[in-house]
């Protein structure tokens, strides 16, 4: 076999690839395990007092594959929304309803994390000022200043100066 080259080998196809042309409602990836009835599910679920977590984890799913289901089904978004409600009545009834003091407590605190915006602790702090400093004279201002404190002085002891002998 002199003079002769052997084959060259291609791997793979000779030809370019070509997508299919697909139907506009095919849908790639895996399938959603999203279901319809999953509306009514959540509602009757969290009106038990449960969190949105823990029906993700009722029917085995993760709890970022039920807010892309938010995301994605307008239907479920309107049902988590209504079972969002339905869980504060039920954790508002416990509340009411619960006489032992841990049952409170854990109560107030459900509610405080299940609606921040309603059950969130209020401090009030009202101060009212009615004088405009530019009208009060300097008297006036260090009367101010003395009757809301006592006086606070600084004595300033300076060091000592160091003492030069001379060292002759």
């Amino acid at each position: 076999m002199t003079g002769q080259t052997a084959p060259v080998r291609r791997y793979g196809s000779p030809r370019p690839f070509r997508a299919k042309p697909r139907p506009a409602d095919y849908v790639t990836g895996r399938p959603t395990l999203y279901e319809p009835e999953y509306c009514q599910t959540v509602v009757e679920f969290m009106g038990e007092g449960y969190s949105l977590t823990a029906f993700a984890g009722e029917i085995r799913v993760s709890k970022d594959a039920v807010y892309e289901w938010i995301d994605r089904w307008p239907e479920f978004r309107h049902a988590v929304k209504i079972a969002r409600a339905a869980r504060l009545r039920a954790l508002e009834r416990k509340l009411l309803t619960t006489k032992i003091g841990v049952g409170v407590t854990a109560a107030i605190f459900a509610l405080k994390n299940a609606d921040p915006d309603e059950w969130k602790d209020l401090y009030q702090n009202e101060t009212n000022i009615n004088v405009n400093i530019q009208q009060l004279s300097d008297d006036q201002l260090m009367a101010i200043a003395a009757a809301g404190k006592p006086a606070l002085t600084i004595e300033h002891d300076p060091t000592p100066e160091a003492q030069h002998t001379d060292e002759r």
